[in-house]
């Protein structure tokens, strides 16, 4: 991965780190309307770990098997998404079981 270049103070000492850029999240028709009939709490929680995805951070993520798409697992919930390098498009979000169903 290439980001910017930045230089950081750390005890007197320079580390060298990277900014990375984050990739864009969009959100299906699909995808919203799944999220709209959520709870507030489960809502917050699925977008927060969706950003966190495109910040490059560690989630529970898996390859679907045979397809290109991944689901991200929010506790009880899964998000489909695909994944195509600068952006993030979420396809579909509900309680797991009846998500892969599509």
């Amino acid at each position: 991965m290439e980001g910017l270049p930045c230089s950081v103070m750390i005890d007197g000492n320079i580390a060298k780190s990277y900014i990375l850029p984050m990739k864009r999240v969009v959100y299906s028709k699909a995808a919203v309307k799944s999220l709209a009939r959520m709870q507030p709490k489960r809502r917050a929680a699925i977008f927060a770990k969706v950003d966190a995805f495109a910040r490059g951070e560690l989630v529970d993520i898996k390859k679907l098997s045979g397809s290109d798409l991944y689901r991200i697992r929010v506790g009880q919930d899964r998000v489909i998404i695909d994944d195509q390098g600068v952006v993030v498009l979420a396809i579909s979000a509900g309680p797991r079981g009846g998500i892969y169903k599509e």
